[in-house]
């Protein structure tokens, strides 16, 4: 006979731990951290950037260096110096003048924060002369927010940190405050409402699936002890979610080996007359003889039914 094995574990210490978690969990929503990059940092990473240069249609664009105005209400104001002349390429070179002309190109761009590196969102785009090579402007667009600022703090961590607010103080120190992504804070949660899950689903499959079935839990019917899913009911009530998957587990392995037990007695019934009808319509003085069968029980089809209250 198979033995029922229940899995228990340390209620209070699983439930101290849940709300442990769900105050962490909460407490993250209002944490915040500050990160700032002094001028010279950010001096130094548009310096590593330059000379920007751009060869479209037959000009070259050079830009020669970067220089930061004014910053006021988040919005840094700078001039590029830059020159554009007939590049090689053209294939009207010799009738141009080969005479490169000076470019003032004044920029104003607020930073943003892309992944774990801080880059600049053009605004507005000025030159001191008529420029109709909208290519030349489109990649010099292009060039001027690909300036990006690496941030070796959240080089491991920028995947679940949220931008709070990004702004320059009045030193022109950059200053960024950061705190946990809300998102990953959502997906966690459910995590902690397994438990409830587990029984909802459990509800479902009571409600609406176990009665339109056409057999009974074996595992019940066996033992008398109460079906899977009342078993693992009990356990995610008492002892949460793991507890109960693992009493599921067991209580479906369970079921499989009553299922199995249920079908052997099933056919012996099905194969065997009975003792007690052996023993009494085997004797000679009923006019029959049972004929034993290769497991020992009786083959009730080799025998004539006797009255049993004649003998």
């Amino acid at each position: 006979m198979l033995t029922i094995k229940v899995i228990k574990g340390n209620v209070s210490v699983l439930n101290y731990l849940r709300y442990f978690i769900v105050i962490v969990l909460l407490g993250l929503l209002f944490y915040t951290y500050t990160i700032t990059i002094e001028p010279t940092t950010l001096k130094t990473a548009i310096d590593k950037k330059l000379p920007m240069k751009i060869d479209r249609k037959g000009f070259l664009l050079t830009v020669k260096n970067i220089d930061i105005l004014d910053i006021s209400n988040n919005v840094v104001h700078s001039k590029m110096n830059a020159d554009i002349k007939v590049s090689s390429s053209n294939r009207f070179g010799k009738f141009l003048p080969k005479k490169s002309m000076h470019l003032h190109i004044e920029t104003e761009t607020i930073p943003k924060l892309h992944g774990s590196a801080v880059s600049f969102e053009l605004l507005s785009f000025k030159m001191n002369r008529f420029i109709k090579l909208k290519e030349v402007k489109g990649i010099l667009k292009k060039k001027i927010e690909n300036i990006k600022i690496p941030i070796k703090k959240l080089k491991y961590t920028a995947w679940f940190a949220s931008v709070k607010g990004i702004k320059f103080q009045d030193n022109g120190v950059l200053e960024i405050r950061l705190g946990i992504s809300k998102l990953i804070i959502l997906l966690l949660l459910p995590l902690l409402l397994l438990r409830k899950i587990g029984l909802l689903l459990i509800w479902i499959y009571q409600k609406f699936i176990s009665p339109r079935k056409k057999y009974k839990c074996a595992k019940g019917e066996l033992f008398q002890d109460g079906t899977c899913s009342s078993t693992t009911k009990e356990a995610f009530k008492k002892y949460g979610f793991i507890t109960g998957i693992k009493e599921y587990k067991y209580s479906t392995k369970q079921c499989k080996e009553a299922y199995k037990t249920l079908k052997k007695e099933e056919r012996r019934d099905a194969t065997s007359c009975g003792a007690e009808y052996c023993s009494s319509c085997g004797g000679s003085s009923c006019g029959g003889d049972a004929v034993g069968s290769s497991t020992g029980a009786c083959d009730c089809g080799a025998i004539t039914p006797c009255d049993v209250a004649s003998c």
